[in-house]
């Protein structure tokens, strides 16, 4: 009896729930530990460096600019007021200028630097032409005596075709001019007048593998070799530029 009076006497002293535990600065409810923690997260935002533009390049830039003048011509064209004509011939005049500084530079660049002068090596101007054309043609007739030490020269002709009796002419003319020994062979049988010395073909042509004709080739005997010399017809100055280019293999002109 004693014992549950005394139970009943706590049981009216004990709060009906616990206390709150007020915050001292050390105890939170709920534990939220530095007040930093509660803060909103900021994600930084890592500095960007401004990206300057890629330059136009100057093809970018030409195209661009031709572009505008057709567009402003032909503005003045289609529509021909004063104001347009005018707008046109500004940026004609513009690009006319620009030509003339290009020119101008030009020069002084040459000037400069010969050794990038063309006219040094190959003279433009008309007042050089013969000398040219004499220093060509003795290039040319070297290039045939050399043609004449180590090779013979093999023409394949078809006497039934008048073409190949004309170039069979000029083969013939070629030979006597430069004392240069041609062994002309037929390869359909008929022999050409101008060419009473002609072989007939016994298989040369197949073993050569000449598919086409007329045909002039150069042998060498000795190793065995040959290389064409001219397919068709020919001239009897392209002749002697086309032996001075298979001697040096065709090498540009000095």
């Amino acid at each position: 009896m004693r014992k549950s009076l005394c139970l009943m006497l706590m049981l009216s002293v004990l709060p009906l729930h616990a206390e709150e535990q007020k915050p001292d600065g050390y105890h939170y409810d709920p534990a939220v530990g530095w007040y930093w923690y509660n803060q909103p997260v900021t994600k930084e935002v890592p500095a960007q460096s401004p990206v300057s533009p890629e330059p136009e390049s100057p093809t970018s830039q030409m195209k661009r600019l031709q572009a505008f003048r057709d567009n402003v011509m032909n503005e003045a064209m289609l529509s021909p007021t004063p104001e347009n004509i005018r707008r046109y011939k500004i940026v004609q005049d513009w690009m006319v200028n620009q030509a003339s500084r290009f020119a101008a530079n030009w020069e002084r660049v040459l000037l400069e630097n010969p050794e990038l002068d063309y006219n040094l090596q190959h003279s433009f101007y008309n007042g050089t032409a013969n000398i040219q054309y004499a220093q060509q043609r003795q290039k040319q007739q070297a290039a045939i005596r050399y043609v004449n030490q180590h090779y013979g020269v093999f023409f394949f002709y078809r006497g039934n075709e008048a073409l190949d009796n004309r170039l069979g002419s000029i083969v013939k003319e070629f030979s006597q001019q430069y004392d240069l020994p041609v062994v002309a062979i037929t390869v359909d049988g008929r022999v050409n007048p101008d060419l009473p010395d002609s072989r007939q073909d016994t298989g040369q042509a197949t073993r050569m593998k000449i598919d086409h004709f007329p045909a002039i080739f150069l042998v060498e005997p000795l190793k065995k070799k040959y290389k064409p010399l001219a397919y068709g017809f020919i001239t009897q100055d392209d002749l002697a530029r086309r032996m001075l280019n298979v001697v040096t293999d065709f090498k540009p002109g000095d």
